[in-house]
């Protein structure tokens, strides 16, 4: 019995030689990882087991991380036997992901500890890329900060990333103050100052806006607006809602969200820390 059930799992090992293979029937996915990605690192480490894909990247300053927990309905096929890791140079990964059109299938496997399949298309017509990977050794993946957020907002991503790009006229940072019900995002530089204030009353702009301790209650924060146009941008094609966290003079945490995968595990989807931003 022991001898049959080696020669099945060897037989099984022949038959999925990689280590793992992810597929998605678009390459918008990808984009949107390499992309994000690239605004704080070089380089990404990607984490895959049974349950999904995991990464985490942090800016050389550490002053922004990303989290990335995509679970395998984020993807068309997963397939990931036991737990692997592979460490790609993102701007050789990027440039692969462009060659596929957004409505092209592709294949990413890891047949090897040095090497990285891609394979894009189906049928008759495809293109295969080899890359190489880089050591990943024996790093732990980077801990997230242990936060306690006492203040939150929801709203649609376009009107949030119009807003950024509205502030960003005149100043280099984001003022944000929220109470019960109300937003405000604000930003002052050399040449003047905006002001952008919204309500819960405004329907499908913002879906909530809480503070805890009560209907009086008011917390402020002030953050770096580039890391935060950077990121909206690279997450564009992919997020539809977003949710602010934060505390008073702490770090804040952006949860993307899309409608086409809002029935995804707890816990998962794509998040990004930032650190408050001291004024004089």
């Amino acid at each position: 019995m022991l001898v049959a059930t080696k020669m099945m799992q060897q037989s099984q090992e022949n038959q999925y030689p990689e280590e793992f293979t992810v597929s998605s029937t678009t390459s918008t996915l990808w984009r949107v990882l390499a992309a994000a990605a690239q605004t704080l690192s070089e380089d990404v480490t990607f984490d895959t087991d049974g349950e999904g894909l995991r990464t985490r990247v942090m800016d050389p300053s550490h002053v922004a991380l990303l989290d990335v927990n995509l679970t395998t309905n984020y993807f068309n096929g997963f397939r990931c036997p036991k737990p692997a890791r592979c460490r790609l140079h993102l701007e050789d990964f990027s440039k692969i992901i462009k060659r596929a059109d957004n409505r092209e299938m592709i294949e990413i496997c890891k047949m090897s500890s040095t090497m990285l399949e891609i394979r894009i298309g189906s049928g008759h017509y495809r293109k295969e890329f080899e890359l190489q990977l880089s050591d990943s050794g024996e790093t732990k993946p980077t801990p997230l900060p242990r936060l306690t957020f006492t203040t939150r907002f929801s709203m649609g991503f376009q009107p949030f990333q119009q807003i950024l790009a509205d502030i960003s006229v005149l100043s280099t940072h984001l003022a944000v103050s929220v109470s019960n019900g109300f937003v405000a995002l604000s930003g002052k530089g050399d040449s003047g100052k905006v002001e952008i204030s919204f309500g819960e009353q405004d329907g499908a702009f913002l879906q909530e806006a809480v503070v805890e301790g009560g209907s009086q209650q008011q917390s402020k924060a002030v953050y770096n607006l580039e890391y935060l146009l950077k990121i909206t941008r690279a997450l564009s094609p992919f997020a539809d809602n977003v949710k602010f966290e934060y505390s008073s003079k702490m770090p804040l945490r952006l949860e993307f969200k899309s409608s086409e995968t809002s029935t995804s595990t707890v816990g998962s989807g794509i998040r990004f820390y930032l650190a408050p931003k001291m004024m004089e």
